[in-house]
């Protein structure tokens, strides 16, 4: 292939959006993913230290602990697609875990 034709075919492929956008794309992604899993943080954390001190709380943390695993799993299982890494992998199905127990555990024995 010849500089005419490769120019060709990338402007063919990147003709929706480029580089710089993908780019722009991925970091908001990254920011709003860092967003979650901090809200989610502090809540359980809030929750779980009302909790403690006053014996009850708002509501429960587990919710919020859950929402944690399954972001990250999320996260970590796309990566593996994308890098194919047996560590993406490993830790996306781990962080599965408590997820899929608590469903077990909510259709035993209710809410």
């Amino acid at each position: 292939m010849d500089k005419k034709d490769i120019l060709e075919k990338s402007q063919k492929e990147n003709q929706f959006s480029d580089e710089r956008d993908r780019q722009i794309e991925q970091k908001a992604c990254t920011a709003g993913y860092r967003a979650v899993i901090a809200v989610n943080c502090l809540l359980c954390l809030l929750l779980a230290l009302q909790e403690k001190l006053t014996g009850e709380a708002y509501v429960d943390w587990w919710p919020f602990m859950l929402a944690l695993f399954i972001s990250k799993s999320a996260h970590d299982l796309t990566l593996y697609r994308y890098y194919r890494k047996k560590y993406h992998l490993i830790m996306g199905l781990i962080g599965l875990i408590p997820p899929v127990l608590t469903v077990f555990v909510i259709l035993k024995k209710g809410l």
